[in-house]
C-alpha cells in the first residue's frame, strides 16, 4: 500500500482516499507509541534515579532492560516481525514489566542478601521467573488469534519477555556481581 501511495502521490501530490488514510493513520499510531516508549524510558530513568540509593542500581536496572529491547528488535527482524501499529504497544509494557523485575532484584540483594550471595537461590528470583513465566502464558494466547496484528503482538510479546527474563536472571545477577566486586576492592 505504501508503493501505492508513493506512486499515485507522485502523480497527484494531494491525493486522498481509504489508502492514503490508512496509511497515514497507521503512521501516527506508530509515531505515538514510538513517543510513548521514549517519555516512559525518560520517565522511569528519572524515578529510578530519584528512588534508587546508591544511583549505580539505577543502571543496574536499566542495562538489562536496553539488552533485552535490543534482543527483541533483533529478533523481530530475525523472525519476520515488522513493528506495526498493532504489535508496537508491546514495548512500552515490556519496559514496565521489566523494570518492574529488576527493581525486585536490586531491592532483594541490597536488603536481604541470601548467605550464600546466589540470588537466584531465593524466593524473590522464583517468583520474578513465575510472573514472567504466567505474562508469557498470557500473552502467548494472543499469537494463535486469526487477527494477524493482535498474533504478531502475542508473539512480540511473548519473545520480548522471554528476552527479558533470560537479561533479568543471568545478566542483571552478573552485573551485581561484579559491582560488589569492584566496590569490595576500592
Amino acid at each position: 500500500m505504501r508503493r501505492f501511495v508513493a506512486a499515485v502521490r507522485s502523480v497527484a501530490p494531494d491525493a486522498i482516499g481509504f489508502p492514503v488514510i490508512y496509511l497515514e493513520a497507521g503512521d501516527a499510531v506508530v509515531k505515538a507509541f514510538q513517543q510513548a516508549f521514549l517519555l516512559s524510558l525518560l520517565a522511569i530513568t528519572v524515578l529510578l534515579l530519584i528512588l534508587l540509593r546508591p544511583k549505580s542500581d539505577a543502571l543496574l536496572v536499566l542495562l538489562p532492560l536496553l539488552l533485552a529491547g535490543a534482543l527483541t528488535g533483533a529478533a523481530s527482524v530475525l523472525f519476520h516481525i515488522p513493528f506495526n501499529f498493532a504489535n508496537i504497544i508491546a514495548l512500552p509494557l515490556l519496559l514496565g514489566i521489566g523494570v518492574d523485575s529488576g527493581i525486585h532484584m536490586v531491592h532483594r540483594m541490597r536488603t536481604a542478601p541470601p548467605s550464600s550471595g546466589q540470588i537466584l537461590q531465593t524466593s524473590t528470583a522464583r517468583a520474578v521467573l513465575y510472573s514472567a513465566l504466567t505474562t508469557i502464558c498470557s500473552f502467548g494466547n494472543l499469537a494463535v488469534s486469526p487477527h494477524r496484528g493482535m498474533a504478531s503482538m502475542g508473539i512480540l510479546l511473548t519473545i520480548g519477555i522471554g528476552f527479558t527474563l533470560l537479561c533479568i536472571l543471568v545478566v542483571l545477577p552478573t552485573l551485581m556481581v561484579a559491582g560488589n566486586q569492584s566496590s569490595a576492592r576500592d
